[in-house]
Order: C-alpha cells, then structure tokens, then sequence
C-alpha cells in the first residue's frame, strides 16, 4: 500500500523527474508486467504521459490519479449528473439515438425527470449521429452542465419531446433494489446490486434474511450494470448465497515475481476489511446450489469474480451479454508517510485472478449460457420488474410454458439488430479496478 518510503534520490522534491522515479520504482515492484519496464525511461515527461508509457501493451486498466486535481479522474456523467446512457443504431443505420439506462436516486438526472428508458435524440443541441455519439458522450462526462433533448416515437420516427438542463451535483444513491416473484408455485427472489462498494455486503444481510424468512425456491442476482469494487464484498455476497466453510479456497492471485502466487479462503476474502465477521454473513446464508446471473458488457470486475468464483461450488447460470474482461485485481499505491511530498495515487493491475480450480483467462469476457439483450426489447422494462427481458429468460428456464413468455412488447421500431456506439457505464468500467488488500 506504500509505494513512498523514503525520497527519490536526486532529484528535487515535486519535480516530474521526483515524482517519475518513484513510479518506476513501485511498477518494478508492484505491476504484474513489471519485467516489460524500459530500464532507462525519460524521467523528464509530466507524470500522466510517463505512466502511460510504462504500461504493457496488454495493460487494458491500469490508471493513476491525483486526489487533489479533480480532472485526473476518469470522466463520467454518472459521477456528474446521475445516470447512464448507450447511444445506438438500428440495423440500417436510419435511427440513431440514446436510450438512458439507469437513473440513479436523488441525483441531478431523477430531479430533472430523467427516467430508465428515456430517449436522448439530441445532446447539447446536436442530434445524434454516428460521427458525433462519442464527442458528444465525452463532452457530457468531463463538463459540469449540459442539455439533453427527450424524445418519443411517432409512427417510424423520433420527435422531439422536451429538453432537459443538467448541472453536476451531489448524488445519494441506493444502490440494491429487492423483489420477490410469485411463479406459480414457486418464489423468486430478485437482488439488483449496482456495485461491490465498501460495505455491500453486510447492508445486504437484511435483504438475504428476508429471502430466508420467505423461503424462496430461487435467487436470481442482477449485476447487469455493475462495474465491480471490492473483493471482500464480491466475496461476502458469495457467501450470502452458498454459507461456504470459513477456509473453503476462493480465490488466486498470480503477480510478478515479487508479489507471487496466493490463494485465499472466502472467510478470508470476506472478513479482510475487517467491517463484519464472517459468522455474521454464514447466518443469514441461503446455502443455494443454484444461482441465476444477469450480466451485460458493462458486469466487470469483482462482478466477474462472483461468477467465475462461485463455479466450483454453486451452478451459475448467467443470461445476459458478455461480460467486460477484467480477470485483474489491483491495489492503491500511494505516498503513505506523515508529510507527503508525492500526492498521485497509482491503480496498476498487480494480479490475474483466478477460482479454486485454477479457472480464469477470462480477459474477452464470460459467454453467457443464454444470450439476451435488452436493448432489443425496447422500450426498456423497469430494473426488477416481472416482464424485464433477462428476468423473463430466468423465468423460463426455471419452469417451461409458464404464462409470461418473453416477448418483444411494442418495440415501437423494427429492432432486428441493434449496434451500441457508446456506452457511459461502459467507459467507466475501463477504471473501476478489484481492489483488494497489500
């Protein structure tokens, strides 16, 4: 966790070259590729241009930032405003558009109207087109205001509706939602997770213990849109679904020569934020053997961990699309002394993970076991609702002929193959990182 120990020798404090030497000096001994590393770097570049030109070509993720400069940090209008957004076309490219994903609660985006499902024809004033989609997404994440233009569907065609004025602001979110199905016979539990946040698990345990208390047949965990955070969450919900033993192996971290090979019990990886006992999360397990995933291209991460790292104990059947590809884990490396003189914070890929069975390599992403996308069952369904496409394909799987078929339901245009030209979650998965512990 401390990359600082003592002052880069030869250099003055705060200079590119002082600062530059230190970076090296943590890659070679912390960065999964440290033995790619140019042995005599140009130590003279500003610290954002030298990183980046440490990295290995395979290094996909590794970023660094500094706490006291907000435009290091990767830009996001989710983190500005409130909501996530892809912006598509149709097959024939006559309709181009964004469709916004998810609004989060109490956010810039819900206090303007914006909803899941909403159409964006026009951002800043331009329509959309397919040489504009991603300018205009940048635009929107890195400044602190904007304009939307909401649209509805006439006949074959997009009408303007309403435009809508968004400045960056404070964002309070909920980030689990809770259902249970009544499937015939059968009840169906229903958790959306938004991410693996610090403390994730242990708010969960009231919403497993009402899964317990219902006795539910079936759990099904949407991680749809979730970019990942930490590995003793990832690891606690783990353990809320299957009450795996305390040193039931969970997880593989590879590194370099320094770092090594470890394997680590999920009581481990559980408890390693030291935030909850592991017998806390063993009481309110279910013990399921069965568990159902819904995942798209923007599930990373400790969201990737929970599928790959359950298999050798529970039966995951994931529906959805192919997850991102992030089978690395990283850790903060940072000036940890007293009086700091180096105030970047270094998020380098450090491990390749893998299961208890050794089963990782999962860098092009998962292939679900039943391909659904929802963007081609427009207008989007409500996240936990019964007729939501992916929830509709759990349906049918857990018992065949039942009543609510999927459909496409009014798709309003012809959607024979719809093609993703930006997505804002997407982009912000290139930086959330698995964070786990030195």
């Amino acid at each position: 966790m401390s990359g600082c120990k003592k002052d880069p020798a030869d250099h003055p404090v705060g200079s590119n070259a002082y600062v530059n030497t230190w970076i090296l000096d943590s890659l070679r001994r912390y960065y999964f590729w440290n033995e790619s590393l140019p042995k005599k770097p140009d130590l003279n570049q500003h610290p954002t241009v030298f990183f980046k030109s440490l990295l290995n070509a395979a290094d996909r993720f590794s970023y660094m930032v500094d706490p006291q400069d907000p435009a290091s940090y990767p830009p996001s209008n989710r983190n500005k405003f409130g909501f996530d957004y892809a912006t598509v076309r149709t097959d024939d490219s006559n309709l181009i558009f964004g469709i916004i994903k998810y609004v989060y609660n109490d956010s810039p985006a819900s206090r303007s109207g914006l909803k899941r499902g909403d159409y964006i024809s026009r951002i800043n004033g331009e329509r959309l087109t397919t040489s504009n989609a991603g300018r205009l997404q940048n635009e929107l994440s890195t400044s602190g205001e904007g304009r939307l233009t909401i649209a509805t569907w006439e006949g074959d065609a997009l009408k303007d509706l309403r435009t809508v004025d968004l400045i960056a602001g404070v964002i309070l979110e909920q980030s689990v939602k809770q259902h249970i199905f009544q499937l015939d016979t059968k009840k169906i539990g229903y958790l959306y997770l938004n991410d693996f946040s610090p403390g994730l698990a242990q708010s969960v345990i009231s919403n497993f213990n009402l899964f317990k208390n219902e006795t539910i047949d079936a759990l099904i965990i949407d991680i749809r849109y979730n970019p990942g955070g930490q590995v003793a969450e990832a690891a606690g919900v783990a353990a809320l679904i299957s009450g795996l033993a305390y040193n039931t192996p969970f997880i593989t971290y590879t590194g370099n020569k320094n770092g090594g090979r470890k394997t680590e019990s999920i009581g481990h990886s559980a408890s390693s934020d030291h935030s909850m006992q592991y017998s806390q999360l063993l009481e309110a397990s279910l013990g399921l053997r069965q568990l159902y995933l819904l995942v798209t291209g923007t599930t990373a991460s400790a969201a990737e961990l929970l599928i790959n790292n359950l298999r050798p104990y529970v039966n995951v059947i994931t529906i959805g699309e192919t997850t991102r590809g992030k089978d690395q884990a990283s850790f903060v490396i940072k000036d940890m002394r007293q009086t700091k003189t180096i105030s970047w914070e270094l998020h380098p890929i450090i491990y390749k993970l893998s299961n208890a069975r050794g089963e990782g390599d999962y860098s092009t992403g998962i292939v679900p076991q039943h391909h659904v996308n929802e963007l081609e069952y427009l207008p989007l369904k409500e996240l936990g609702a019964a007729d939501d496409p992916l929830v509709q394909r759990v349906f049918t799987l857990i018992q065949d002929g039942i009543s609510t078929r999927m459909r496409k339901d009014d798709p309003k245009i012809a959607i024979d193959d719809i093609h993703v030209l930006t997505d804002s979650r997407q982009m912000q998965t290139a930086y959330d990182l698995l964070q786990t512990r030195n």
